[in-house]
């Protein structure tokens, strides 16, 4: 894939002030997506169902190229699309790959991203007033966390204490069943629907009764499995049931499910493991930088601009738009983190003492 991709920028032209990037076959069986472009590790990932005889070069071509504009554009806007529109026929391409892709039927045996244990605390909890079309709404990723609405105040069949945690199963209501929408590890509950504001820095309000990581969260895009209404328990009523109390069908059967979920999964919001990793762009000049970091529309990718700033030159400038750009992405810790080091620097900076307090204020409100 290596020549393919150098063919795809020879033919179409390269991604100017950028990194060539890296191309593999990616672990997981990507049904629902043709490929990857992962602009924090600078990486194409394909499908691994495009390593097929039946796939010819270019059409597998037209996903490379597509991927690769990715580098450049985040979204698939009006330029997006007139720099795609160079590739020849890239229409016909797309309708082979659909046609292709729906003909799929077996699935191999891949990398999964996340699992569950089978253990009789394991809570099903029902995602209240929303659709399966919409689910994400209920969940809004913040300082590197899902704040997840249930729709309503969930009266939790547990103790709550301080520390402890959870393992859940996302369910959405749908038409006399139940769909498997996601799952999440280590779960924090409140005892009580929260509301959060992030004022004085953004107008978002959303409420909230649990917690849960990023990195612990996979929320499907294939709706596969799904529970007949009558089958679950009566604490259904209630929002949230745990697996002790399923007696009309097998919850082995639902987590086996679960542990050999493949597809591609929601990527919503900014995950800690990516906080330090760095823009693949070829500019070193610090000061470049930082106007592209402001530049940048995309918050996640400002912050990988403004860390390559920082790391071209550490300096009062270079952590201060680091600091702002995490603040606009949403991650208020980390932010805070730098806003307290230019701080010490600059005692005195009226602004950035009562941008601290405002963080400190949002962050006690998240908790």
């Amino acid at each position: 894939m290596e020549v393919l991709l150098d063919e795809v920028i020879k033919e179409y032209g390269y991604n100017k002030g950028y990194i060539k990037p890296n191309i593999r076959w990616s672990n997981f069986n990507r049904l629902y997506s043709f490929g990857e472009y992962r602009y924090w590790d600078n990486t194409i990932e394909i499908s691994p169902f495009l390593n097929d005889k039946r796939i010819d070069v270019e059409t597998l071509k037209s996903v490379i190229y597509h991927e690769y504009i990715h580098q450049e554009y985040s979204e698939h806007n009006k330029d997006f699309n007139k720099r795609e529109g160079l590739f020849p026929n890239v229409r016909k391409h797309n309708k082979i790959l659909e046609d292709f892709f729906d003909e799929i039927e077996e699935l191999p045996p891949r990398e999964v991203r996340l699992t569950i244990e089978y253990k009789e605390n394991l809570t099903f909890c029902i995602l209240n007033g929303v659709k399966i079309e919409e689910y994400l709404l209920a969940f809004y990723a913040c300082n590197g966390n899902y704040y997840i609405d249930l729709g309503k105040n969930i009266k939790l069949p547990f103790s709550n204490s301080s520390g402890t945690s959870h393992d859940v199963i996302w369910l959405v209501e749908g038409d006399d069943l139940y769909y498997l929408a996601g799952i999440s590890k280590d779960v924090k509950f409140s005892n009580a629907r929260k509301a959060a504001s992030l004022k004085p820095f953004y107008s978002d309000k959303f409420s909230y009764q649990a917690i849960a990581s990023i990195e612990s969260t996979s929320l499907f895009m294939d709706i596969g499995c799904t529970i007949p209404y009558n089958l679950l328990p009566g604490q259904k009523d209630l929002g949230i049931f745990l697996l002790k109390d399923i007696k009309d069908f097998s919850a082995k059967d639902v987590i086996n499910y679960i542990n050999s979920y493949d597809f591609d999964l929601h990527d919503v919001g900014f995950s800690k493991k990516a906080l330090y990793d760095i823009a693949p762009l070829i500019e070193e000049d610090y000061k470049k930088l930082i106007k592209l970091a402001y530049k940048e529309k995309d918050s996640m990718r400002a912050i990988w601009i403004a860390n390559k700033a920082k790391l071209e030159k550490e300096c009062f400038e270079t952590k201060f738009c680091l600091a702002d750009c995490l603040l606009e992405g949403l991650l208020f810790e980390a932010a805070l983190e730098e806003y307290i080091d230019l701080q010490n620097i600059d005692h005195e900076n009226e602004e950035i003492n009562q941008r601290i307090i405002d963080i400190k204020n949002i962050i006690t409100g998240l908790k």
